[in-house]
């Protein structure tokens, strides 16, 4: 069974619930967001995964689950939005802890 589908210019399609519109040549795909625990993945219209997670109380290790099949580039802001650096150990392809010299909350934004 086959999963392509031909479109042609000026026809609407929904694919599980987003809806793509074919002009001429171009594709306009809108990005996902996911919203889990006040946590955010999202997808570009590349392909690309990224998430951002949030430590609302201070600690020396966040434990960060972030479910993106692959060892993700990781920024670190502290509850200031200043930049700081923490020591990221990857425990699989979904999953990494950040260990940081003080209590701190804050964001890591994974790439």
């Amino acid at each position: 069974m086959s999963n392509i589908i031909e479109i042609s210019s000026g026809q609407s399609v929904s694919i599980s619930g987003i809806s793509t519109v074919v002009t001429s040549t171009k594709i306009t795909q809108p990005s996902t967001n996911v919203s889990v625990t006040g946590v955010i993945a999202s997808a570009s219209a590349s392909g690309d995964k990224s998430f951002t997670f949030t430590q609302s109380s201070a600690s020396t290790t966040w434990n960060i689950n972030h479910n993106l099949g692959k060892k993700p580039s990781v920024s670190i802001a502290d509850s200031a939005d200043s930049l700081i650096h923490g020591a990221v150990s990857y425990t699989d392809l979904n999953n990494l802890t950040i260990s940081l010299s003080a209590p701190t909350s804050g964001t890591a934004y994974l790439n």
